[in-house]
């Protein structure tokens, strides 16, 4: 793929890169932060909070298919960070490795509904979020079948345990739907930003062009008058007070 300039500054690798890097850091530290903080103070809490459903979807979004990275990730850090609390079996990182990726199946639904038109309405915004997280606790229950769990067991688990992520997923997704170029293919919204600023400059141009023209005959105008005033109206006022009358 081709470079390109935006805003002179980064090429649109070097945006794609930075944009990916951060929504990874944010979601990694905000991981350990949740697991460390619920295992020392909450340690029977039911509940895991984490930004997985969140972040991916979001970038499954601005990104499409490179989000696959953040589902997968987002497993092997979870049982590394459980793991220094307690023994965490292989098992389970493929579990919530492989159990997380199928969040990209939710993909398909833009070829159903394309983005523009699903996050134009909040009601739409729904089915993303809950395409997703149905399809993750499917794939973590039939990775855990694989491994002796019933699935009633395992699906039980799953949906206790992520069903406040996912309530979280909701919200930030009904609120960054109203920011501009957010929950948007970042490719279209750097393309469309581009051009719209083109056509912005392209009208500005024009209506100055405008001005300039009126503003130079105004100049005319006003450089006739002042002529005129220089040499006066043509009446020579001694004819109508002659020095006797003075």
């Amino acid at each position: 793929m081709k470079k390109s300039n935006i805003n002179g500054v980064v090429s649109y690798n070097q945006y794609k890169l930075v944009d990916i890097l951060l929504f990874m850091v944010i979601m990694a530290a905000l991981e350990a932060v949740n697991v460390f903080a619920i295992k020392r103070w909450f340690p029977d809490m039911l509940f895991a909070v984490s930004l997985m459903f969140t972040v991916s979807l979001i970038v499954l979004v601005r990104w499409n298919f490179i989000a696959a990275i953040f589902p997968v990730l987002h497993g092997v850090l979870y049982c590394a960070f459980l793991s220094v609390f307690q023994t965490v079996g292989y098992e389970e990182y493929i579990i919530y490795a492989v159990g997380n990726s199928f969040l990209l199946l939710s993909w398909f639904i833009f070829k159903l509904i394309p983005k523009e038109k699903l996050f134009s309405k909040w009601y739409l915004t729904l089915i993303y979020p809950a395409v997703a997280f149905v399809l993750v606790l499917l794939g973590r229950t039939l990775v855990a079948m694989c491994f002796g769990t019933g699935f009633v067991e395992a699906l039980g688990s799953y949906f206790f345990t992520e069903s406040l992520n996912i309530v979280f997923a909701i919200i930030a997704l009904l609120i960054l739907r109203r920011v501009d170029g957010m929950l948007e293919d970042q490719k279209t919204y750097l393309k469309r930003v581009a051009r719209e600023k083109t056509e912005a400059k392209t009208q500005k141009d024009e209506v100055w062009a405008g001005y300039t023209e009126l503003d130079e005959d105004e100049l005319k105008k006003l450089h006739d008058y002042s002529v005129k005033e220089e040499k006066g109206d043509g009446i020579d006022l001694r004819d109508e007070y002659p020095p006797d009358s003075r």
